[in-house]
């Protein structure tokens, strides 16, 4: 389906929980926004019920987020019942990695494809401090693990914060050498607290890519990414930059997002969201209809910085 801008919107990242097991420093260093508080997430069921909803409207990639995903004990139920849904033809995750060592196999029995591992730091005290206590060794377990799986190409998540770990861009890129792994390295925000008050940490992507001339561009495959790809030459792996700040891909963007408890927000960078819990009773072809009307409003891009918080209902529950 297309949105109100002319855009093929084919892919849904669906949040299983606010809770995380960590307390990164960019995210949630206070760790009120991950707090266990009553549980009013989305079931299986119901997740079923909107991807087949969105599958309907043209969707056909979802990724899994959280907080944490891993957290929900339903987790591998979750993924079984998106895979078995007629025209996904690709279901990825988003984690940690703390708990992946134990949980891989599981995972890509349940349907899980691929996964997007965040790695901030190659230093364990760092990366302890990084996440508010995370645990280096556990992470890089699971990313061996998944590549033993063969649930390739692992995607390595590293968000960039000058004088913090800036000084690790060619360590992270070495792990591309050998293993088919996409090194990918995202510019600062300034969303919450940390990226509000440290606009001045933001490490800008281009520069990193101009004073490193062994980089070389790969030619795009999938305009709906938010990352540019190269390659050092011989390398095994990819390194990709996603740069918000400096090169808004709005004018591409194929998604939209689904929360935990049933909110659709149809900019990832935009808290303007459209509550469908509701909804979830209505017919299926009334709750297509209210899809469909979702995905043809979507914003023509982000604005961060800017006070997008209020969350508005669906004027046609009902209708």
């Amino acid at each position: 389906m297309l949105d109100q801008y002319g855009r093929k919107i084919e892919y849904m990242r669906i949040s299983v929980t606010q809770k995380c097991n960590l307390k990164c420093i960019y995210c949630d260093p206070d760790g009120e926004n991950c707090k266990d508080s009553k549980d009013d997430s989305l079931t299986p069921r119901e997740f079923e019920k909107v991807v087949r909803s969105m599958v309907e409207a043209g969707i056909k990639k979802i990724r899994v987020t959280g907080g944490e995903p891993l957290l929900r004990r339903d987790i591998c139920e979750i993924i079984y019942r998106i895979s078995e849904i007629d025209g996904i033809e690709d279901i990825g995750m988003t984690t940690n990695g703390i708990q992946l060592l134990k949980m891989a196999a599981d995972l890509k029995a349940a349907g899980l494809h691929r996964l997007n591992i965040s790695l901030d730091s190659l230093k364990p005290e760092k990366f302890k401090f990084i996440t508010g206590g995370g645990d280096l060794k556990k992470t890089m377990a699971g990313i061996d693990r998944a590549l033993s799986l063969g649930m390739t190409p692992v995607k390595i998540n590293t968000v960039l914060i000058k004088g913090i770990n800036d000084d690790e861009v060619d360590d992270l890129i070495e792990l591309t050498r050998d293993r088919p792994i996409e090194v990918r390295f995202i510019e600062l925000m300034p969303m919450g607290s940390f990226g509000e008050d440290n606009r001045d940490k933001i490490i800008h992507n281009d520069d990193l890519i101009a004073t490193r001339p062994g980089l070389q561009y790969l030619e795009r495959t999938d305009k709906g990414s938010p990352a540019v790809y190269y390659q050092m030459a011989g390398y095994t792996g990819k390194i990709g930059f996603i740069s918000p700040m400096t090169h808004q891909f709005c004018s591409d963007c194929n998604r939209i997002r689904l929360t935990s408890d049933g909110k659709i927000r149809p900019c990832l960078g935009n808290n303007g969201e459209v509550d469908i819990r509701e909804a979830l009773d209505l017919k299926a072809d009334n709750f297509n209809q209210i899809v469909r009307q979702i995905i043809l409003d979507k914003p023509k891009g982000h604005h961060f910085g800017a006070d997008f918080t209020s969350s508005r209902r669906m004027n046609m529950i009902g209708g």
